[in-house]
């Protein structure tokens, strides 16, 4: 379909042209010679190559130039000024001067400007089109351009899927790095509270610089997060894990209490024992904490009050990149106790998962015909 697709555009463009290069326009961009590419706005081409300049290797000047050069595509509707894509069938050679270029790219000066149209001939996006004399002009025929001299962004455009595709992964990746560095403030603070040796203490300091860095990778900010967690696991009393779970002593004592007091009394009196299975059988969030190995390495106490457990859930939630949207209809559908079950794991592989708000969707909809209890507080 792909190919059918770009022959047609080809001819089209073939009778566009009209055979305009002779001798005397060798070297002519025209509307024929271009690739064929998906159709796509300049906002969004220009949005990509702003999200991967530094991979691409230019600066925020080489791409306020870029934006220049896109700006003097004929890309706007005639009657409305409404902004138009860009296609196959439009004209990717600009001419203008130097000196309009120069004035779009925010004032920078001629000689800036030719060593950016150096760069982006080097890096493959850009090719020109120059006539004898070295000016750019266009090329007229029955009163519309059928091509130019100048500077041609055919390979820019032949390139723009493979841009759009790289950006958005980028951005995917931005988002999850910000995950992790926010799980590694959280952890680093943990282990600084420990009383670690001088080694340690060097390390976990250490790791402040390094997340300030630019050149940050997703690969770097899993093995930090792999060798704090190794490092609280090794230093942190196991006790701490425990500690939301232990009753209190009073309330024990108050059990004990009324057992005692109730021994040799009619059995008749009591509660009968089902009355209502799913209050006895559903498991409190403390009952479940320690086993929320992930979620516990966090908040080693399980929350004591409703509004405790929200704030906890929002603000775990928010470190895992997963909407409030998505929570709440978890929290409605599933009740607490499979929704922490369910951030608990993802949480422990977050660093492999593009989007956890997805993964925590389908997670949850495995569980749909398996509703469990709602759970209670404590």
């Amino acid at each position: 379909m792909e190919e059918i697709r770009g022959s047609a555009v080809s001819a089209e463009a073939q009778s566009i042209c009209a055979n305009p290069q002779g001798t005397a326009f060798a070297g002519l961009g025209t509307i024929a010679q271009q690739p064929y590419f998906k159709a796509v706005r300049r906002r969004d081409l220009m949005a990509a190559v702003n999200t991967l300049a530094r991979d691409l290797g230019l600066r925020a000047s080489g791409v306020m130039v870029l934006d220049a050069l896109l700006s003097c595509l004929p890309c706007k509707e005639p009657k409305t000024g409404a902004e138009l894509p860009i296609t196959p069938l439009t004209l990717l050679t600009v001419y203008a001067a130097n000196e309009t270029l120069c004035f779009r790219a925010k004032g920078i000066t001629e000689r800036q400007l030719r060593r950016h149209l150096e760069r982006f001939e080097e890096i493959g996006l850009l090719a020109r089109r120059d006539s004898a004399n070295g000016k750019r002009f266009p090329v007229q025929r029955g009163g519309k351009t059928i091509g130019a001299f100048g500077l041609d962004l055919s390979p820019l455009l032949a390139r723009s899927e493979e841009l759009l595709t790289r950006a958005e992964s980028k951005r995917r990746e931005r988002d999850e790095l910000k995950g992790l560095k926010a799980c590694i403030h959280k952890l680093r603070a943990r282990c600084l509270a420990l009383d670690l040796d001088e080694a340690a203490v060097t390390f976990v300091e250490g790791l402040r610089n390094s997340l300030r860095r630019v050149g940050l990778t997703r690969l770097e900010a899993t093995q930090m997060l792999d060798d704090l967690t190794a490092l609280l696991s090794r230093h942190e009393a196991p006790a701490s894990r425990q500690s939301a779970c232990v009753p209190d002593q009073s309330q024990r004592t108050t059990e004990t209490a009324e057992q005692t007091g109730t021994d040799g009394q009619n059995d008749r009196h009591k509660e009968p024992e089902n009355s209502d299975p799913k209050k006895i059988t559903a498991p409190t969030v403390a009952e479940v904490w320690t086993d929320l190995g992930t979620l516990s390495m966090f908040y080693p106490e399980a929350p004591r009050t409703a509004h405790a457990l929200r704030t906890l859930l929002h603000d775990f939630a928010a470190m895992l990149r997963i909407g409030t949207e998505t929570l709440a209809d978890a929290l409605q559908s599933h009740g607490i106790i499979p929704t922490l079950r369910s951030l608990d794991q993802l949480a422990a592989k977050a660093h492999e998962i593009d989007r956890p708000d997805g993964y925590l969707r389908a997670m949850l909809q495995g569980t749909s015909g398996k509703r469990v209890g709602h759970g209670q507080l404590c």
